[in-house]
């Protein structure tokens, strides 16, 4: 994939000196900004550690009302929720006669831009917390999620009921994330008459669902582990990428570095909208 992040005409480096990218065009690819994964919010401007994002927290109610009653005015609460960030940055050393081809230089972009996608999808989904630093732990880590520990994998059950459970707990499943890995798993259950629980239309689609909710693959999801998602209630907030060249680190190298780096922060208003499979070891 090249994504034109570091493209330019000048020829003293893949890109500018500096320039800022938005997170989604440079890293469309990366899970946290899928809209069927998460909910983009403010754009964090600055070094900013910690962000203060407002949310709906009750939604208003329709009444019904007889023809010309006056219309009681509906009650919504308002409430936020402070998120902490990760700085996520990488220095990528390259000559600079290596820029003088094209397709060096899109090496270099495609590979930036699979390391910074990487990194976000293994915060976004895995990451342990981290005290410290103050920074969230990933999705899969957090507490409160719906769970379902099967001792035993003999069927699709346990994704079903932590679907039912999300959705009477308020969740709109908008996503089931999970590794390929563990979906080669769900495919190879069948029946006790042979037939497979999941129809090979399904295991062979481009955009394959289960129980009619989109299934996304991420190599960064845990393993043996399933993730029900609820858009509407995990909040991203991502800084613009800068991106920025310097020649003087390694001027009697002949050879420049590239920098990047941003800031990546994520939460969850209600986590037991959120569902969480650990399937027994294979």
């Amino acid at each position: 994939m090249t994504s034109s992040i570091f493209t330019t005409t000048r020829t003293t480096g893949a890109f500018p000196d500096a320039q800022f990218i938005k997170p989604a065009e440079a890293l469309p690819e990366a899970i946290c900004f899928n809209e069927a994964v998460a909910t983009q919010s403010v754009i964090i401007s600055g070094d900013a550690p910690r962000v203060n994002i407002p949310y709906v927290d009750t939604d208003p109610t329709a009444k019904v009302v007889a023809e010309g009653a006056e219309i009681a005015q509906s009650e919504t609460t308002l409430n936020q929720i402070t998120i902490a960030t990760h700085k996520i940055a990488i220095i990528i050393p390259f000559s600079n006669e290596s820029l003088r081809y094209s397709d060096a230089a899109a090496l270099v972009e495609d590979g930036a831009t699979r390391a910074m996608t990487n990194k976000a999808d293994n915060l976004f989904l895995s990451a342990a917390v981290d005290t410290t630093a103050g920074t969230p732990a990933g999705i899969a880590n957090l507490d409160g999620l719906t769970t379902e520990t099967p001792t035993k994998l003999t069927d699709l059950s346990p994704v079903l009921n932590v679907l039912a459970k999300t959705t009477d707990n308020g969740a709109n499943p908008t996503s089931i994330v999970m590794r390929y890995s563990t979906w080669a798993r769900l495919m190879g259950l069948t029946a006790a008459d042979g037939r497979p629980f999941i129809e090979p239309d399904v295991t062979t689609s481009a955009a394959p669902v289960l129980f009619n909710v989109p299934v996304v693959f991420n190599s960064q999801a845990p393993a043996d582990t399933i993730l029900t998602l609820s858009a509407k209630d995990i909040i991203v907030s991502a800084s613009k990428i800068e991106a920025a060249t310097s020649t003087d680190a390694l001027f009697s190298r002949d050879s420049s570095l590239m920098r990047l780096t941003m800031r990546l922060g994520f939460g969850v208003i209600h986590p037991e909208r959120l569902g969480k499979v650990v399937l027994p070891s294979a």
